[in-house]
């Protein structure tokens, strides 16, 4: 498959998922149109803006490229009225799943923009990060949330392993392999993290005795 075209299908996945998100969260607090949109758009490219701004890729992609704001509005609208219709379920709640795949998949596509504007690995690792976690944290600011990333959750966690094991095997395989590797790396440790209530340690003064 040509890199080219994956990345752009990849790309309309993560920007459907995320403001996917978006709406969820809006629906979990009882907000109006107006408070959904705006969810699902810093859901799908506030991560994105904030690496780009970074690495100096201005104006950023959505500014450039109004595909991202035709496929943003439509996904809220058709979100809107599915969840008409909708009863999460009691353990895995959707919103946690449709975050995960999103964070898969942009953390990844930032990482290899990243070195496409010939970055070190390390920073490319970082940028991938930002790409995949900001945008989720500007939704759950924006709502009564914790962000995930400043919970015990293994969420930033699970992007920074799947990110770096990108930038390891993209040496060895073809690079449409490894974006899906570490795509798979980072979704399968955030669902696994979602359903077992996997939580990293957590930093507190020691108790007084």
């Amino acid at each position: 498959m040509n890199l080219e075209f994956f990345q752009q299908i990849l790309t309309i996945v993560a920007t459907v998922t995320l403001a996917f998100s978006g709406v969820l969260q809006a629906a979990r607090y009882q907000m109006d149109f107006f408070g959904a949109l705006v969810l699902a758009f810093v859901s799908a490219v506030g991560g994105g803006t904030l690496r780009d701004l970074l690495i100096g890729a201005t104006p950023v992609f959505w500014a450039v490229d109004p595909s991202y704001i035709q496929i943003i509005i439509p996904t809220t609208v058709l979100s809107i009225l599915a969840l008409r219709f909708y009863t999460p379920p009691p353990k895995l709640y959707l919103v946690d799943v449709a975050d995960a795949a999103g964070l898969a998949l942009f953390a990844i596509l930032g990482a290899q923009k990243a070195l496409s504007y010939q970055l070190i690995e390390p920073v490319a690792v970082i940028m991938g990060v930002i790409t995949g976690i900001a945008g989720g944290m500007i939704r759950d600011v924006l709502t009564p949330t914790t962000p995930f990333v400043m919970r015990s959750e293994m969420y930033a966690l699970a992007a920074i392993i799947g990110v770096v094991v990108y930038t390891l095997v993209r040496s060895y395989i073809p690079e449409t392999a490894a974006m899906i590797t570490g795509m798979l790396a980072i979704f399968s440790l955030r669902v696994a993290a979602i359903y077992w209530q996997i939580q990293v340690p957590i930093i507190k003064f020691k108790d007084k005795t």
